[in-house]
């Protein structure tokens, strides 16, 4: 797995355009599962989402905000199918602009921005 970098994923999750928050979140795992196979470290806001009823306290803004952060500490932000949809996705890829964070909008892309990762000795020695 990567050390170098960290890679936030940014797409809708909210219903809209006949897509339910379900088939949302269930797109952003199929990448998300996908960025761990090539080895590469992701964040996936998404999985705050699997339980819909679970963030009614949490207001709009404070989700933004939390978004903010966490991109703050990526490398790199990956625009998910369907963001050009969503008033959030490009609200996060705004501020991952302002604050000169690449974006990319395929993780193929992204993946050769990015040479595959070495094996690390010290991802192992834990197994022996």
């Amino acid at each position: 797995m990567r050390r170098d970098v960290l890679l936030y994923l940014s797409g809708p999750i909210s219903p809209k355009n006949g897509f339910s928050i379900e088939t949302n979140v269930a797109s952003a795992l199929r990448v998300f599962l996908e960025c761990l196979k090539l080895g590469i470290p992701a964040f996936c806001p998404h999985l705050s989402a699997i339980f819909p009823s679970s963030h009614l306290e949490i207001t709009y803004a404070t989700w933004m905000d939390y978004d903010y952060a966490i991109i703050d500490r990526c490398t790199d932000v990956l625009m998910l199918a369907g963001w050009q949809n969503s008033f959030g996705a490009q609200k996060e890829m705004a501020y991952a602009q302002r604050h000169n964070k690449p974006i990319f909008y395929s993780l193929d892309d992204f993946a050769q921005q990015w040479p595959a990762p070495q094996p690390e000795d010290e991802a192992t020695e834990h197994i022996k």
